[in-house]
Formats: structure tokens, sequence, C-alpha cells
């Protein structure tokens, strides 16, 4: 090779290179032609946003006769053909009602599902094959619906979908889930390894999520008394999270408490969260049921109320709870990490990975399919099953609240009982001169120091510790410090209790000025003196 020729493929070589542009995620919307006006504000979002929106209206695929009997296949084939085109991200979005029940004009309101096909899923309605699923039926595509029935419903849910998404006034709720559960009602063995699976599953959680929670167990130190159970629940919810989770027994109607009055689809009707409504994710049977004997599910309800959550989670027909297991498995993995997704579809789609993909051991599946399954059914036919009988009531595309966890903090002090820790933070720029409020805090899933054993008798004297054990179950803090900061650092001195039986506890500063906000965590040791 000559000088030059050496000279000419070095500068080749060197010469910058322009990276190729990411594609333009796809947002795919299936409208029933009454809610195409009814559609259009979401419609602009998404283009605002920098998406690809493409609009497609039932009438232009089907004849009404098609819609009416429900033989969707040129639909489905049209919108999996769309998403394999994309060269993004795709979401599809479908705007209509399930059935024609006694609606007028219903050719122009009804987007009727596709028939299951697996297990007892099959002639069911689903979803789900409008995701483009292959052979083991995991959809490639996040799918959600409007469940909408007349043209004021689709307002009303797109109204609902960007108030969320264009709410950005501060808030911690942002990073906050409010956990509801129902008594397992099994046998103790069996209550037993489901509490633990919870807890474990609580350890799970990253340390920047808060948040409160009800379980309908006597065993358990979250439980309320029966006659508080319906209120307490109520309050929870409307003081607004981004994700409310029920876990335990239900149908079409609501959740099962035994005698107990909790959550029924008139409370999800009539629900009013003013801010935080969050995603609202029920692992009962028959929570977001889309027609049939019982008639429709609570969350159904749930998503057409104006003021109840955002986006809803869950089962057409009745779960089972190992494919509950895989299920959450994949949502807490995806949602509650550190830095949760952009957009919904990223966290409905890892659900459903959980289903097809994720791990469970032969033991833990034997046990929860025993008590709350169908032996007959082997796993594998489950696993398809469940992929049909979930159902994302919301867009998609939705996007998430977004709490930035940018506030540095240090010590140098070892955490021990009985002492101080000083802790020292920064602020990021946009923060400068907040107000800081500190907080020394046990893990989500450790009990209290200062339960009380309950007694049998007097009832009332039971009531009474249960709902104090409740309230010191939900206290996760120990000692709160506010300090404002002085330009973007600020520090404080955190007096450490003298009981401490807990291995490790957490430091949290959450920063607030009028139009922004920010979380920092410090994980810290228990140090034992000796």
């Amino acid at each position: 090779m000559t000088r030059r020729q050496f000279l000419l493929v070095l500068a080749v070589a060197l010469w910058p290179t322009a990276v190729p542009a990411a594609a333009p995620p796809q947002w795919i919307a299936v409208v029933a032609p009454d809610f195409h006006d009814a559609v259009k504000p979401l419609c602009e979002q998404r283009t605002s946003q920098g998406m690809h929106v493409v609009v497609v209206e039932t009438t232009d695929v089907l004849t009404p006769r098609e819609i009416l009997r429900g033989d969707v296949r040129k639909l489905r084939d049209r919108v999996n053909k769309l998403c394999r085109q994309g060269r993004g991200t795709s979401y599809v979005l479908l705007v209509g009602a399930v059935e024609a029940g006694k609606l007028r004009h219903a050719d122009r309101k009804v987007l009727p599902p596709l028939p299951g096909t697996a297990g007892r899923m099959k002639g069911q309605p689903s979803d789900n094959g409008y995701g483009d699923p292959g052979k083991d039926l995991l959809a490639t595509v996040a799918v959600g619906r409007l469940p909408a029935r007349t043209p004021e419903e689709a307002r009303d849910m797109v109204r609902k979908t960007l108030a969320f998404e264009n709410n950005h006034r501060p808030g911690d709720w942002r990073r906050q889930v409010t956990i509801l559960a129902g008594v397992p009602a099994f046998n103790p063995f069996a209550d037993k390894l489901v509490t633990t699976i919870g807890m474990a599953r609580l350890a799970r959680l990253d340390a920047s999520w808060s948040g409160r929670a009800i379980y309908h167990n006597p065993q358990s130190p979250f439980c309320v008394p029966d006659d508080l159970l319906h209120d307490k629940a109520v309050e929870y919810v409307q003081a607004g999270q981004a994700f409310t989770l029920y876990l335990g027994h239900s149908d079409a109607e609501g959740f099962y408490a035994g005698r107990a009055r909790f959550l029924d689809r008139d409370d999800w009707a009539r629900m009013q969260i003013k801010r935080g409504p969050g995603v609202f994710a029920t692992f009962g049977c028959n929570g977001c049921q889309l027609g049939g004997s019982g008639g429709e599910g609570y969350g159904v309800a749930a998503i057409r109320n104006p003021g109840g959550p955002v986006a809803v989670i869950g089962s057409h027909g009745i779960c089972f709870a190992a494919m509950v297991e895989l299920c959450t498995n994949g949502l807490f993995e995806s949602y509650f990490a550190s830095r949760p997704p952009e957009r919904l579809g990223k966290s409905w789609l890892a659900i459903k990975a959980g289903l097809a993909k994720g791990k469970i051991d032969a033991l833990t599946f034997k046990l929860l399919d025993a008590v709350d399954g169908d032996a007959r059914i082997p796993q594998a036919t489950q696993r398809l099953e469940h992929q049909e009988m979930f159902v994302l009531l919301g867009d998609p595309a939705l996007r998430l609240p977004v709490l930035p966890a940018d506030v540095k903090l240090t010590t140098d002090d070892p955490l021990m009982a009985g002492t101080a820790v000083r802790v020292k933070g920064e602020l990021p720029p946009r923060l400068e001169g907040a107000r800081v409020r500190l907080t020394l805090e046990r893990p989500v899933y450790t009990e209290p120091a200062d339960l009380q054993p309950l007694p049998d008798r007097p009832a009332e004297a039971r009531a009474r510790l249960m709902m104090e054990n409740h309230e010191r179950a939900n206290r996760f803090v120990l000692v709160s410090q506010e300090v404002t900061a002085i330009g973007r650092a600020f520090e404080a001195k955190l007096k450490v209790p003298s009981k401490l039986p807990w291995r490790r506890l957490l430091v949290r500063a959450y920063a607030i000025k009028r139009s922004a906000d920010g979380l920092g965590m410090l994980p810290l040791v228990v140090k034992v003196a000796r």
C-alpha cells in the first residue's frame, strides 16, 4: 500500500458518520366511527409527542354485518400488518364497545374483540390477537381498549388520559403505590405461603417507592376491622397514587372479603381521585370481565369513571394463583424499578412476558395450583389461556409520571440505635433553594417494632387495637425533619430511635419548589454497638 493509499483509508476510517435516527414510535388508533371526533385530541397529543399516528375506522375494513357478527379477522390482519410495517415501537388503542347490546346504530359504536383460542378462553372475548402474537400467544405490540359505548364516554376517557399526562405539578404521589389485598381464605398453610410470597415481592420494590396497604387477613398487621374496611380502602385510593394493586379473590361485582364490604363495581364507578388517579391493576378473577354472566367487571366501571383510574389491568375470566405470580413478577420488575418505563405499554408487555417465559419452581406451582387453580389444566395451557384472558383498559401509550431521583445524599456517621445521623445533600440546579423533607424509614417489607397482640375479647378492644396496629404497619417513617436548602446544599441531623430491630434503614429526601421536585435515597446498614 502506498503512502497516499494509506492516508486515504485512514481518512475514510476516521471520517465522522451520522448515527441513524431512531424510528419514531407508531400509535395506531382503531376507532368505531361514532368516536372518531372524541379521539382527535388524543391523536394530536400523540403527534405532538413525536409519534407517527395512524387512525383506522372499523368501517374502513369491515362491513356493518361483519361488525355485528364479530367477524373481525380482516381488521386484525390490517392492524397486525401496520404493526409489522412500523420501524419503531408500536402501540394499538381500540376505541369502541365490546358488544352491541341495546346500543342504537351499534355497527358505528362496536369494535368487536377476537375470540380466544386457548383452553378456557376458547370463544371468549380477547384483544390479545390485535397485538400480533406468535405461536406462544405472546403479543409483540401492546394493545389497550377504551370500552366506550357513547361519544360522551369516549370523551371522558380521553380527557382523563390527557389530564393525567399534562399534570406537571409537583407531587410525591408519583412514586406511591396503594396495595389492597383480600384474605386468601384457603387454609392456614396456604394462607401463610401466599403472605410469604407477598412480603417477598414487597422486598423487590425499589427504594424510591413508598405507599400504604390493606390486607384483609386478621393475621396481618395491615388488617383493619370489617366495619372500616370499605371506607378505609376508598380513603386510600382517593388520596391518589401512581399505582393501585389488588391481590385476592373477586368476581365481576367486586373484591371478596367474606361478610365484610370491600370495594365493588359501584365504588369504582363513583370513585373521585382528584390528583394521582394512576393505574389500577387487579389480579382478582373477572375484574375486567368484558361481558357475559355477572355483567361487566368492576375494572370496566373504573376506566369509564371520569374520576377513576386512568388505566386498568385485569382478567376477563377466572385467573389462577400461579399465573398471577408470574404476572406480578413481570409487573414488579418493570414498573416498580428505580426508573419506571416512559409508557405503560412496556410494563403491560412485561406482564405478558412473565406469563409466557417467567420462571416458577415446580413445588411453588404445585402448591399454588392446588389451592387456587386446576390440576387438570397443564401449566403450558394455563400460560396460554391467561395470555388471552388479561386485558388492558386504557391507552398503552400512556405516558407515566416522572419523579426524578436526582437528589444526592451522603453521611459519614454510622447508623446506630440511640445516636444521630448527620445527612448532607446536594440538589440539582432546578431545585436550588427548595424545601427538603428528610425521613428515616424502615423498609416496606418489615413490621413495626411496637405491634400489640390482639385480644380475642372484648370485640371493641380487639377492633381498636387492630386499627392501631394497621396504622403502625403503614407508618414507615421513624424520624422526619424539614430544612430549606442554601443554594443547592442542605444538611440535617436525624435522631435514630433507641430500638432498632431492623438490619437496614433508608434516608429519603423529597425536595420541592413551586414547579419542580425531586427525590433522593440513601440506604444505610444498622451497626450494632460492641
